[in-house]
């Protein structure tokens, strides 16, 4: 191993040119927003996710010590905010707004030219869409007569990156949603009458051939009376108050990346070409995506790459072959509560009971594929997402948990090896926190802990993978960065980091954090426990240094 000093100017300046080579992807991303502006898509989310983009640039490009695209994108930025808080209308700034964009455009450029760029567009690595939080920028809106709460609720899911619009009756969010529709409403209610007054709360945010908002309602009551109208009023989930915070946020991420994506993954077996063609139409109809194979055998590869939310099995009533599959699925880990559906071309019901009983949730004919089923296969897709998020996050920081982290990053070593690519591994431990739990309380160690979390989300790449490994330490996984790269993008967190005030119910908390950092190019031999190990080894050379440093190394 080889430890690693300081960044000094000439590395730096690599840093810099590694960051321009970015610059043609940064330029197709933002033309691609502007060019959305003028389409058919809603006016209000089409400037959400060009300001998101400007505020990304403007972040990344201050970092890397180029003011003018600093200075340029967060005009833009505060531009766009305007629009988006109606402060001024969009026809009022278009122009204005076009010409700051241009020369944003002409600043990018000159960077490429100067540092010698070709502009193509790099390969791109898909990485899983569970995992990135580009899904929170959908608007949601908060409606509730109590001050207090809503203020609380508020200020707790814009810390997790949520963007929120809150209300203290439904008039101010019906007003508001001539300008920007909601993804989903959250409506505080303290009995069922209530509920009843608001029963075409759905159809009133409705707008025309477009999806209905999500309806999400906080009961101060929990009875039957109260579930039966949510029930009666498309309620999509209700949660009783004081809510679990872990469950509100997980049901909040699901129901937003539905939304963002547009469908569900769908993957259907089946040996009959006639068939397979109908039902992916029926499926794509509804905006379902289907991947279709035609052996059991591929199944289970499928799963890997896929990353299917439903399995759909077509069973003709002299094929057993797949009576088993379903066995053969729930073996992996990850996939034991994946609903499995076989499709039968007929009724049959010493079938289907020996179907159910291998592990098969569902049985149904293809005539009863209809949009009734359909609306069930989504329900089932959903609920499947809901109860991964809540397996694979830290219920306390809405990070990555142990276990799922080493799982993520362990494809990502795999993908590495692949590639022929650098990955960097950093694990992260709160300096003092024994003395702020013992100071401020436990409560306020947790605050402390969910700011670190969402700080980090906030200022790493989507690509990044945050994990909470346990206590006061986490984990971040780079991939395909060098080690120059990391140090510098860590090292800006951990000094950024201490200039800011924690405010929690009872205190303003500072704090610090030290780092331990490794990098390598993945050979056969490397695995995330050995990565860790070496992190865990060099976070303890940091803070027995002093704390508040990161120590890195390569790892030869």
């Amino acid at each position: 191993m080889v430890d690693y000093e300081p960044l000094d100017s000439e590395k730096f300046e690599k840093i810099r040119l590694m960051y321009v080579e970015s610059f043609p992807e940064k330029i197709q991303t933002l033309q691609n927003c502007y060019a959305n502006l003028g389409s058919s898509k809603e006016l209000a989310s089409v400037l959400i996710e060009f300001k998101n983009e400007c505020h990304k640039l403007a972040g990344s490009s201050g970092s890397h010590g180029f003011d003018e695209i600093y200075k340029s994108s967060k005009k833009i930025e505060k531009q766009l905010d305007q629009v988006i808080e109606q402060e001024s209308h969009w026809e009022e700034v278009q122009g204005h707004i076009s010409q700051q964009f241009n020369a944003l455009l002409t600043l990018l450029r000159n960077r490429i030219s100067e540092y010698d760029i070709p502009q193509y567009e790099n390969e791109q690595i898909d990485r899983s869409e569970n995992y990135h939080l580009s899904h929170r920028g959908l608007p949601i809106y908060l409606v509730s007569e109590r001050e207090t709460e809503l203020t609380l609720l508020s200020n707790m899911l814009r810390n997790r990156g949520f963007l929120i619009y809150s209300f203290t009756n439904i008039e101010q969010a019906k007003l508001k949603s001539k300008a920007i529709m909601p993804a989903i409403i959250v409506l505080d209610i303290d009995n069922a009458h209530q509920l009843i007054d608001e029963k075409d709360i759905k159809k009133v945010f409705s707008p025309v051939n477009q999806e209905p908002p999500e309806l999400v309602v906080i009961s101060r009551m929990d009875d039957l009376d109260i579930r039966i109208n949510a029930s009666w009023c498309g309620v999509d989930a209700l949660f009783a108050s004081p809510i679990n915070s872990h469950n509100f946020i997980s049901t909040l991420d699901v129901m937003l990346e539905l939304k963002q994506l547009k469908q569900g993954r769908i993957l259907f077996a089946d040996d009959d070409t006639e068939r397979v063609n109908c039902i992916s139409n029926i499926l794509k109809e509804q905006n379902i995506k289907c991947l279709t194979v035609n052996q059991v055998s591929h199944i289970i590869d499928a799963l890997f790459d896929y990353k299917p939310d439903l399995i759909l099995i077509s069973l003709d009533l002299c094929d057993s072959e797949y009576g088993n599959v379903a066995k053969m699925i729930r073996s992996h880990e990850y996939y034991f509560n994946v609903p499995v559906i076989c499709l039968l071309a007929q009724e049959d019901h010493n079938i289907k009971s020996k179907l159910l009983g291998s592990g098969v949730d569902d049985c149904i004919t293809q005539d009863e594929l209809n949009a009734d089923n359909l609306i069930a296969l989504k329900q089932k897709i959903i609920r499947f997402r809901r109860a991964n998020h809540l397996i694979i996050m830290d219920s306390l920081t809405g990070t990555l948990s142990r276990d799922a982290f080493v799982d993520r990053a362990s494809e990502e070593i795999s993908l590495a090896k692949r590639r022929n690519e650098n990955i960097c591994l950093a694990m992260i431990d709160v300096d003092h926190f024994k003395k702020i739990n013992d100071t401020y309380g436990h409560a306020t160690g947790d605050h402390v802990l969910r700011h670190l979390s969402d700080y980090l989300n906030n200022r790493l790449r989507r690509s990044d993978v945050v994990g909470r490994y346990g206590g006061d330490e986490f984990l971040v996984l780079l991939p395909d960065t060098n080690l120059d790269s990391a140090y510098l993008v860590l090292d800006m967190v951990r000094e950024n980091l201490i200039t800011q005030n924690i405010s929690t119910s009872n205190a303003e908390v500072c704090v610090s954090i030290s780092l331990g950092l490794v990098s390598v190019r993945p050979k056969d031999a490397v695995n995330i426990e050995t990565l860790i190990i070496e992190a865990d080894k060099k976070l303890y050379e940091a803070k027995i240094s002093g704390r508040n440093l990161l120590v890195s190394t390569v790892l030869q």
